[in-house]
């Protein structure tokens, strides 16, 4: 279903629209979230046929409608595209911005027994819908997958497991190199994750009941939960994660850490090597003084591409995690020229 949205601001290439997919994916999907999404989509105003396609992709606890919200003095991530637009500086494309927010605050676009079948929902669900209700490209080098964050993994894992789906991809400081990036925030998180005992239920009631947010660490634990639920949910118990590490002594259980290691684009990429070859666009930059210390993955990453010879957009920033969306404008002009 199509729906013409209401938006605050004028764009000048752009109409906004609304696709809603009910998702066949995501039904009786574990977390009991909806499973009929609202995916906002900038579609250009054009009589062109075959439009290159952009799909954009949500870090952490973020959603595809929260880049259309108003902001003080600063323009919004589609007034963005649209100057840029303008300035011949991006593709003139139809943006697809996905909704795929979970109660734990986000998917990774995998599937999991613990959140749902998200990486379906995105390659069976939705780019058909797109397909079928826009006049858009059949071939995979119109179509591209970006984000920042946990949107650049999931832009990283998607496009390096379905070449034949993206034919581009572009990541923004994607997490990686669990070792460093994810392990310290399960350590940040364990005297609260102590608190709880571990307890998915307790935790999930004082979410609801907007408690959670007041106790130090708070949101070291919702990401530690919301990876753990995508990478290590438990196939005996329902709500409840298989922890790397004991809550009570820190002892790190091996075992498990590889289940979570398995995910980590440094370990999956290196598999992937000849679907990375049928890519033929390829994007990656972070910034150097990344809070989660996501350049040393990025390098890593770097460095599998050139070791099977694939050639890479690679860039380091003057920058932070808190400065993701300041690229935004150097990963367009970047599509714009290889899509030329």
């Amino acid at each position: 279903m199509l729906k013409t949205d209401f938006s605050y601001e004028e764009l000048r290439n752009f109409e906004v629209k609304t696709l809603v997919v009910s998702s066949a994916s995501l039904k009786g999907n574990p977390l009991k979230d909806s499973f009929k999404r609202y995916n906002q989509v900038l579609v250009p105003k054009t009589k062109k046929t075959n439009l290159p396609v952009v799909f954009i992709l949500s870090g952490f606890a973020g959603n595809g409608s929260k880049y259309f919200n108003v902001r003080f003095h600063e323009q919004n991530f589609p007034q963005l595209i649209d100057k840029q637009v303008s300035q011949k500086l991006a593709p003139k494309a139809l943006y697809v911005f996905v909704d795929a927010l979970t109660f734990w605050g986000g998917a990774q676009f995998v599937n999991s027994v613990g959140t749902g079948n998200y990486e379906d929902y995105l390659i069976e669900d939705l780019l058909p819908e797109v397909q079928n209700n826009f006049s858009v490209s059949s071939q995979a080098k119109h179509y591209c997958v970006m984000g920042g964050s946990s949107g650049g993994y999931g832009a990283l894992h998607l496009a390096s497991k379905y070449p034949r789906c993206f034919g581009t991809f572009a990541a923004t400081a994607p997490d990686s190199f669990f070792q460093m990036s994810l392990l310290p925030e399960i350590y940040t998180a364990l005297p609260l994750l102590h608190k709880y005992k571990g307890n998915l239920t307790l935790i999930k009631e004082d979410l609801i009941e907007e408690r959670f947010f007041r106790g130090k660490n708070a949101f070291s634990l919702l990401n530690a939960i919301g990876m753990g639920v995508c990478y290590a949910p438990s196939l005996k118990r329902k709500n409840k994660v298989l922890w790397p590490v004991n809550y009570e002594t820190g002892e790190l259980d091996s075992a498990i850490w590889e289940q979570w290691l398995a995910f980590d684009p440094v370990n999956f990429l290196p598999q992937r090597w000849q679907n990375l070859k049928l890519i033929k666009n390829k994007y990656l930059d972070v910034g150097v003084y990344d809070q989660y210390y996501l350049q040393y993955g990025s390098r890593m990453i770097k460095n599998t591409f050139k070791d099977h010879k694939i050639s890479l957009k690679y860039e380091e920033f003057e920058g932070n995690h808190n400065d993701i969306s300041k690229r935004r404008p150097q990963v367009l002009e970047w599509l714009n020229r290889v899509w030329k």
